[in-house]
């Protein structure tokens, strides 16, 4: 273990890559730097070379650089069309475990790294969680190859031999932080309990009135085959048909260029009333969205779901899918969906009762203030010195794990 710098402790913020097209936890690992360097000398270590202006402006935080240090890992030099995720992974798990030790804490900012050493990780999912659990290796091991190629499966033993993993069982060693009472539920099912910090969600929404905004419904997000665009443009198109006049508008960048390609040819056969509107970013982003009365989310198992807590700081109503983060996020009945036609149902019974639509719009206010970035960085700091003041040894951080939770760290509730 590496002792503090100076006076103040060290805390290593890990993050593979940071990038606009992917969302919470590119958020979440700017805002644990922006938290923790007011109290302990951090570095974020991550693969990339990175415009901290673009970076302040898509997160929300006001960072210098001379507030925290950026270490950054190379890895192999890949072409853009040869996906070698198998092994970029694994070489940024090495290059962490073998700078870990000169952190008095290290903080994984997306998911579960094998730093060989008792850790705090940060989840962004639980796509992991099945295999993790079922196997007695890391929840970062690579996917084991099923019916592939010789070649790929060599490429996939060379990933697995890359990645040397330390034999330390991460899921009850380490201290895992849930960023909704939904993951955590999923982990407290096999045994392993967790804190609850909902993600940092700033933002500088302008006042409109409600009688000033569109009626329209707008869409924001990752342009992925996951995120469901396509069930927006046929929900819409449900309230059209219905006798809704209403337009859909879709913010976002993709990077599946099939997909995108997917849904600009529905959009082109729908009609000029569902519109691209491409990527949008900081107070640009915010000044769009609050043009809006309503908005559509469409992902069904989003373990948190970040731009839904921005769609109701901007002032929208949204709706979204009854299950996982999202449900816990709004936890409104009048809200929720489970099918396209219950989404169409829904959103024409609240559009058409002012008398519903105001206490919901009150209710929705009044939630969005559960995912502050104060509430953030406070339960941020509190935790991280809970593990470094509270042990007698760094060894001894697992022990924390219910005198964390305990304390409700970060958990709102409703």
């Amino acid at each position: 273990m590496n002792h503090a710098r100076g006076s103040r402790k060290s805390v290593g913020v890990f993050m593979p890559f940071l990038s606009e097209n992917r969302g919470g936890p590119d958020v979440t690992a700017m805002w644990l730097v922006q938290a923790l360097c007011a109290h302990y000398d951090v570095t974020l270590v991550t693969t990339s070379q990175f415009d901290l202006d673009f970076f302040n402006r898509f997160a929300g935080t006001q960072l210098s650089k001379a507030q925290f240090h950026i270490r950054r890992v190379r890895l192999l030099p890949t072409p853009s069309a040869l996906p070698m995720s198998a092994i970029q992974g694994p070489l940024f798990q090495r290059s962490s475990r073998s700078c870990a030790g000169e952190f008095d804490i290290c903080i994984s900012a997306m998911n579960l790294l094998d730093f060989g050493v008792p850790a705090l990780q940060f989840l962004a999912d639980i796509d992991w969680l099945s295999d993790a659990h079922q196997s007695s290796e890391s929840a970062t091991a690579p996917i084991q190859p099923g019916k592939v190629s010789a070649l790929r499966g060599l490429y996939h033993a060379l990933s697995a031999r890359v990645q040397n993993l330390s034999g330390r069982d991460l899921l009850h060693e380490d201290v895992l932080v849930s960023n909704s009472e939904w993951v955590a539920s999923s982990l407290r099912a096999i045994g392993i309990e967790s804190p609850v910090i909902y993600p940092a969600v700033p933002w500088p929404s302008p006042e409109i009135d409600w009688d000033k905004r569109r009626k329209d419904f707008v869409w924001f997000g990752r342009i992925a085959p996951q995120k469901k665009v396509e069930q927006a443009i046929h929900i819409v198109a449900g309230l059209r048909n219905a006798g809704v006049d209403c337009a859909l508008h879709i913010v976002g960048t993709a990077v599946d260029k099939e997909y995108l390609s997917l849904i600009q040819a529905l959009a082109k056969r729908m009609g000029a009333w569902v519109v691209l509107e491409g990527p949008l970013y900081g107070e640009e982003k915010a000044q769009f969205l609050a043009q809006f009365r309503y908005a559509l989310h469409t992902r069904a198992d989003e373990p948190f779901g970040i731009t839904l807590v921005e769609l109701m700081k901007a002032g929208c109503v949204p709706f979204a899918p009854n299950s996982c983060g999202s449900a816990e996020i709004l936890n409104h009945p009048a809200l929720l969906f489970s099918s396209e036609d219950e989404a169409v149902a829904n959103i024409r019974k609240l559009i058409s009762d002012p008398g519903l639509s105001q206490p919901v719009r009150t209710f929705l206010m009044h939630r969005a203030e559960l995912f502050s970035t104060e509430s953030f960085c406070e339960s941020a700091v509190t935790l991280v010195s809970k593990i470094l003041e509270g042990p007698s040894s760094y060894s001894d951080i697992r022990r924390l794990r219910t005198t964390v939770n305990s304390g409700q760290i970060g958990n709102h509730g409703n």
